[in-house]
């Protein structure tokens, strides 16, 4: 603890006091030798023509204030009503402050002004007990300075106090912002290679549909013509043009179903139509019920429309292979400024906290479009119950 004494005067001219005057000061005299004896005083600050100057009580120095000046964390002792008792010499750096100046001030004052609610509810707390928090405290350049603070409460003899641990998150917050920028940069990046990917399967699936497919169709037709001209008797001849247009058609169905799973058509028609060609052509293909419902939703941007419906495709493959499900359901609807994609089956589910979904290749692509989008993907999922994904994107209010 400190106490302030009044300021210094000169003895050769020793000023003339009231008898009430000279009570308080022998009063206040005997209660600092009482605090001073009783070691709830280890320092004083005296105000001389000099200014303020810090006196420690001989004896104080023991080998824990040695630590705790030494340590590189700033630590100071707040008094029950928020002053400060002491403080080491780092914590009067951070704040930019001579020690002397910094013991006997008001914690509010060091706090940046928009933190000073904050700072009194961790206050509030430690004086029940340990409490952690981030606030802001003044700096000597006149910027918020960042720091963690841990709190104590003290209880020596009958004086209720807290101690205060500060350490500075300077750097650990310009580490922060930097991977922030870096970690922007790269979705950025991801972003625009992905924008760059489906502007490329969007190019080869039309090459592929509209020449390599009307160059089948084309053969097709030339060996239709071809059989035609031939001798109705010539068995052989006939089976091998057979053979031959059996081989065309499917190869003309594998180009169709190559450009379709480069990117549908039908995408072009919007995202309620893309949705439900992919859960007809599921349910046909895997024979799993495919329920949906789904809220008609006007000018939905093209990003955001390959990006969810690229999540009910990968949904779609990953029940198909692992779910082992019965139904799946599909949802499309508005809440509030977010459109919904929710997709729920009925399948084996899985533990969302196994760390193999991390390297998931499927699940971090939902993510990231996601993201990239502004949005969010959530997966939901419990053994033997089913598995939901939801995915949100912020569309903004919704249109007539």
């Amino acid at each position: 603890m400190l106490v302030k004494n009044r300021k210094s005067r000169s003895p050769l001219k020793p000023p003339a006091l009231s008898r009430q005057e000279l009570e308080t000061r022998l009063y206040e005299a005997e209660e600092t030798i009482r605090a001073i004896r009783s070691g709830e005083v280890d320092a004083i600050v005296v105000n001389g023509p000099g200014g303020e100057q810090v006196f420690t009580i001989e004896g104080a120095d023991h080998i824990y204030r040695i630590f705790v000046e030494r340590m590189n964390e700033g630590a100071a002792v707040l008094s029950s009503d928020h002053f400060i008792l002491h403080c080491n010499d780092r914590f009067a750096e951070l704040v930019g402050l001579k020690t002397q100046h910094v013991i006997g001030s008001s914690i509010a004052d060091l706090v940046w002004p928009d933190d000073r609610a904050s700072m009194n509810a961790l206050l509030v707390c430690a004086a029940e007990g340990p409490c952690r928090g981030e606030i802001r405290l003044h700096s000597q350049l006149g910027k918020p300075l960042p720091a963690r603070l841990s709190l104590n409460p003290l209880h020596p003899g009958v004086t209720q106090a807290v101690c205060l641990i500060a350490s500075d998150l300077s750097e650990v917050k310009q580490a922060e912002q930097e991977l922030r920028t870096s970690t922007e940069q790269l979705r950025n990046l991801a972003a625009r290679l992905l924008a760059v990917r489906e502007e490329e399967r969007t190019r080869i699936a039309r090459e592929i549909h509209d020449e390599l497919g009307q160059s089948l169709t084309a053969v097709k037709m030339d060996i239709a013509w071809l059989a035609g001209r031939f001798p109705a008797g010539n068995s052989p001849m006939h089976k091998r043009i057979e053979a031959t247009m059996q081989l065309a058609d499917d190869l003309i169905k594998s180009v169709r179903r190559i450009s379709t799973e480069l990117r549908p058509g039908i995408l072009d028609l919007g995202l309620v139509a893309a949705v439900e060609w992919q859960a007809q052509d599921f349910q046909t293909r895997t024979g799993i019920p495919c329920t949906l419902q789904l809220l008609e939703q006007g000018e939905i941007a093209p990003d955001v429309s390959t990006a969810l419906f690229r999540i009910v495709q990968e949904t779609f493959t990953n029940v198909a292979r692992h779910a082992g499900a019965t139904r799946i359901k599909v949802i499309l609807e508005m809440e509030g400024e977010m459109l919904v994609l929710r997709i729920e089956d009925n399948g084996a589910g899985f533990n969302t906290a196994d760390p193999t979904l991390s390297k998931s290749l499927g699940l971090l692509g939902m993510r990231e479009r996601m993201a990239m989008l502004g949005g969010q993907l959530d997966i939901a999922s419990v053994l033997g119950e089913g598995t939901t994904v939801t995915a949100r994107i912020p569309v903004g209010p919704p249109k007539e």
